[in-house]
């Protein structure tokens, strides 16, 4: 009886995981389809980043369209009342910034430029899902096995008193590894070759100034991984991760919560002009 009762127990143990490893999957299949089927939204998105070894938290109201990328954000903090407007092919693919202080000037400034990255870890055109839908691919395509090895789903979980499907990615073997750079590279489009952080790249190279530091044949380390964990939190309808947090070998790195999100709704055309009402560039 007992060997019996013991045989059941692992037979049920065996198929609550295989129940997990699958809704895992096919949850995280309905993330990225919701991703690419991702078209237009308005979001307040509130951000936690650690840079040069604080947090510092923004927020800021998002329009955005994804194909051509089209993106609006008026910060609400920090630096109260400053406006972005980027519309992939114009503007010579140039940010307009509307800095609502001195010197009270509309600024052009290219995605990389230092003064836009020094207060982020990305560009604007990791802005909106996409980003994380292209880390989650890669890895899946890259990691393969690994990847759902390290993949669970914590079932519906609350967060800030709302429910949400919530899967977590752990990476057991997150490491920093030498690479050698090649010639025409930076840390972005090193990031973007192996879909990892060229922020967290320029922090683990102290002796490198910025992105456009490094100089080909020369070593640098980087992350074998987008991160150590991250914990996504998918909304319930639309299946989107609408608030993302990663951790890196030090704690938390970064938390997105892309909040009052209103999906594939109409913008109009003049809400990503310079010209519109509401705007003040």
């Amino acid at each position: 009886m007992r060997k019996t009762l013991l045989t059941l127990s692992f037979i049920i143990l065996f198929i609550a995981s295989s129940i997990q490893a699958q809704t895992a999957t096919s949850l995280i299949s309905q993330m990225l389809e919701a991703i690419h089927d991702f078209k237009t939204g308005r979001y307040i998105l509130n951000k936690i980043e650690r840079m040069d070894g604080k947090m510092y938290t923004a927020e800021m109201i998002v329009k955005i369209q994804t194909n051509p990328l089209m993106i609006y954000s008026y910060s609400v903090n920090p630096d109260p009342g400053a406006e972005a407007l980027f519309i992939y092919g114009s503007n010579n693919n140039d940010v307009l910034i509307h800095p609502n202080k001195f010197p009270y000037v509309n600024l052009n400034l290219s995605p990389f430029n230092s003064l836009i990255r020094k207060s982020h870890h990305h560009t604007i055109y990791e802005s909106g899902f996409a980003y994380m839908g292209a880390v989650i691919s890669y890895n899946i395509l890259n990691r393969k096995d690994d990847f759902y090895s390290g993949l669970t789903y914590n079932g519906e979980t609350d967060w800030k008193g709302k429910s949400y499907y919530k899967l977590t990615l752990d990476i057991k073997d997150f490491a920093f590894i030498d690479y050698k750079v090649e010639k025409g590279e930076n840390l972005y489009t090193i990031g973007k070759k192996f879909m990892v952080s060229d922020y967290m790249i320029l922090t683990n190279n102290k002796f490198l100034s910025g992105y456009d530091d490094a100089k080909p044949g020369q070593t640098i380390k980087i992350p074998n991984c987008f991160a150590k964990k991250i914990e996504l939190y998918l909304d319930k309808t639309s299946y989107l991760p609408v608030i993302e947090v990663i951790y890196d070998d030090q704690g938390l790195f970064a938390q997105y919560e892309f909040n009052s999100l209103i999906l594939n709704g109409i913008i109009k055309p003049e809400e990503f002009t310079a010209k519109y009402k509401d705007y003040k560039f």
